[in-house]
C-alpha cells in the first residue's frame, strides 16, 4: 500500500472514530509522516466533522452533593458550575485568547475613567418558560450577588457596583464605586450569570436562557436536562438529553468512561492519561491553565495559626515531585500565592520556596510540634490530584519531623463538613482572568469564601486601589506586593498549578480545550455532539 493510500485509510478510520487521535498520530509518526502531514490531516478531520443533533450525553463528575444548586450565587464545586452553564448564560464570555467576548451582552463601552459602563443586550432571547430576556433581568440577577444579606462568594468583587440603571429594554449602565478597566471581565466570572427577574426559588425546574432546560435537579441524586430548542446561539446545543452522574471513586469513573457508561469525564486524574490514550475508546482533553491545588491553613485556630507551623508546611512541599509524579508533568510549580507563572501579573522577584527538610525541622521545633500527629484532610472533590498530593506531602514532610495523618473525607460531605471547618485541608481553584477576582473571592476579609481567614488591612487597601490603576506596570507592582504578603505570611500553600485535564469517548466531538476552565471553559454541553 502506498504512503498516500495508507494515510487515506488511516484518516478514514480516524474520522470514523475507529482509532483514537493518539493512535492515529502515533501510527503516522512511526510510518515516517512529517509533522506537517500529521497536522494537516488532523486539521482536515476538524473541518470534515459536521455537528449532528441528537443523542444522550452523560457526564461523569466527582460527586453528587446535597449543596448542588442552580442558583449562581450558591455554586459550590466545579461540577456544580458545569451544571449551571447548561441552564444559564453570562453577559460576557471568554474567547480562546482569554479576552472578554460578547454573549448576552452584544457590546459595551466605558466612560472616560472607566467608572461607568454601558452594556447593550442581545434582543430576541427568551427564557425556558417563554418570557423575554431584558434589562430588568440583568439588573435583578446582578444585584442578588451584592445586595444586603447576600452570602454569595462573588459579593466580594460584585460589591464594586454602586448601582445599575435601566437605559432601555435592552441597555443598562453599571455605575461603579471606583474605576475598573477590567470590569467586562468581571462579568465573565463563572458565578455571575443572568437569571430571571424576581426568581429566588431555584428548586424544581428554574428557567434560564441557556442551552438546556431542567428536567430534574435533585441535589445529591439526579441531574437531567433536555435541549433548549429555542436557544439563541447558532453553535449548539446538539445533544437531545444531558445527564450528570456523580461517581466519587476515580477508578470507577475512568472505568465507566472506557466501558461507555458515561460519555464525558470531568476532571481526569492526571495519572490516568496514558490509560485513556491507550484504551482506544476515549481521548484526553488537556488545557494549560492557572488552576491550582493548594493547602488551606486557617489562621484563627491551632495549629495553623502559628507562623512557624505554616512555614514548616510550606518548606515540606516537594513541589517538583508533585508536578512530576502527581500532575504527571501537566502543570507547574507554585510559590504560595494564587498567581501562576504564565500570568502577566506574576511576581517573578519572589524567591522560589524550595523543599528543605532542615528548615521544616527548624520551624516545626519552634512551633513545638515535632513528630506530633497533625490531621490533614485530602480530597479530590476540590481538585483532581489533591488526595495524592496530600499523601505525597505526608512522605516529604516526614523527613523534617512533620507528622501528617492524611484523612480522606466522604466526597459528599467535603464542602459542608471539611472546607472552612478543619484547620488544614487540600483545596483547589479554577483560574481567574485577572488577579482582582481570585484575591477578592479567596483572600478578601469581605468574602465568605476566604478559606484561610486571611485578614490584612494593607492587602485590602491594595485590592481596592489596584482596580482604579490603568497603568500596567503600576498595577503589576501592586499585585506583586499582594503576592509577596501571601507568600510570607498567608495560610495558602501552593501544591501546584494544574492543567485542565478531562476526557471524552471517541464519539464525542466539539469540545475545545480552554485555559479558563474544564471542558472548554464549561461550554461543553453547548458545543459537544455525538458522532455515533
Amino acid at each position: 500500500m502506498s504512503d498516500k493510500k495508507f494515510n487515506d485509510y488511516l484518516f478514514q478510520q480516524y474520522v470514523a472514530n475507529k482509532i483514537s487521535r493518539r493512535r492515529f498520530m502515533g501510527t503516522l509518526a512511526a510510518a515516517g509522516a512529517s509533522a506537517t502531514v500529521i497536522s494537516g490531516l488532523t486539521a482536515q478531520r476538524a473541518q470534515a466533522a459536521t455537528p449532528k443533533t441528537g443523542g444522550r450525553l452523560v457526564v461523569g463528575v466527582e460527586a453528587a452533593q446535597a449543596q448542588d444548586s442552580l442558583d449562581p450565587t450558591k455554586y459550590f464545586s466545579t461540577s456544580n458550575i458545569q451544571m449551571g452553564y447548561a441552564v444559564h448564560d453570562n453577559l460576557v464570555n471568554r474567547d480562546a485568547d482569554l479576552q472578554p467576548m460578547p454573549w448576552l451582552a452584544t457590546s459595551w463601552e466605558a466612560n472616560d475613567d472607566a467608572s461607568a459602563w454601558v452594556f447593550n443586550l442581545r434582543e430576541g432571547v427568551t427564557f425556558h418558560d417563554g418570557s423575554d430576556f431584558g434589562a430588568e433581568d440583568v439588573i435583578y440577577s446582578m444585584q442578588r450577588h451584592y445586595r444586603e444579606g447576600s452570602e454569595a462568594p462573588s459579593k466580594s468583587f460584585m460589591s464594586q457596583i454602586a448601582s445599575i440603571d435601566k437605559l432601555g429594554d435592552h441597555q443598562v449602565r453599571f455605575n461603579l464605586t471606583a474605576p475598573n478597566a477590567d470590569f467586562p471581565m468581571i462579568l465573565s466570572d463563572t458565578r455571575v450569570q443572568v437569571t430571571k427577574r424576581d426568581l429566588e426559588d431555584f428548586t424544581g425546574t428554574p428557567p434560564g436562557t441557556g442551552p438546556f432546560k431542567v428536567v430534574e435537579f435533585t441535589p445529591g441524586s439526579n441531574y437531567r436536562f433536555a435541549r433548549n430548542e429555542n436557544y439563541w446561539g447558532d453553535d449548539g446545543p446538539y445533544a437531545d438529553e444531558l445527564e450528570f452522574v456523580g461517581i466519587a471513586d476515580n477508578t470507577q469513573r475512568i472505568n465507566a468512561l472506557i466501558a461507555g457508561d458515561i460519555n464525558v469525564l470531568l476532571q481526569l486524574d492526571q495519572k490516568a492519561t496514558r490509560l485513556i490514550d491507550n484504551s482506544g475508546a476515549a481521548y484526553v482533553i488537556d488545557a494549560p491553565s492557572g488552576a491550582f491545588l493548594n493547602l488551606a491553613m486557617m489562621l484563627d485556630r491551632e495549629p495553623t495559626n502559628d507562623p512557624d507551623f505554616r512555614l514548616a508546611v510550606k518548606y515540606a512541599i516537594d513541589r517538583e515531585g508533585i508536578r512530576d509524579n502527581i500532575l504527571k508533568g501537566l502543570g507547574s510549580v507554585g510559590n504560595d500565592h494564587p498567581i501562576a507563572p504564565i500570568d502577566p501579573y506574576y511576581n517573578g522577584d519572589i524567591p522560589q520556596r524550595e523543599y528543605d527538610p532542615e528548615k521544616v525541622r527548624f520551624h516545626i521545633n519552634k512551633a513545638g510540634l515535632e513528630n506530633t500527629p497533625i490531621d490533614i484532610y485530602g480530597s479530590d472533590v476540590a481538585g483532581t490530584g489533591s488526595l495524592a498530593a496530600a499523601q505525597h506531602l505526608q512522605q516529604s514532610a516526614a523527613a523534617g519531623g512533620l507528622n501528617f495523618n492524611v484523612i480522606n473525607p466522604p466526597a459528599d460531605s467535603f464542602w459542608s463538613a471539611v472546607w472552612i471547618q478543619k484547620p488544614i485541608i487540600t483545596s483547589g481553584w479554577d483560574p481567574r482572568p485577572v488577579p482582582d477576582l481570585i484575591f477578592s473571592i479567596a483572600f478578601s476579609n469581605t468574602s465568605a469564601w476566604n478559606e484561610t481567614l486571611w485578614n490584612n488591612e494593607t492587602f485590602e487597601k491594595l485590592l481596592v486601589e489596584a482596580r482604579s490603576v490603568t497603568d500596567f506596570a503600576k498595577r503589576k507592582e501592586m499585585y506583586g506586593e499582594m503576592q509577596r504578603m501571601l507568600h510570607e505570611d498567608g495560610g495558602h500553600a501552593t501544591l501546584g498549578f494544574r492543567n485542565f485535564v478531562d476526557a471524552a469517548r471517541n464519539e464525542v466531538q466539539g469540545i475545545t480545550p480552554h485555559g479558563s476552565g474544564p471542558l472548554g471553559f464549561y461550554q461543553m454541553q453547548r458545543t459537544a455532539w455525538l458522532d455515533e
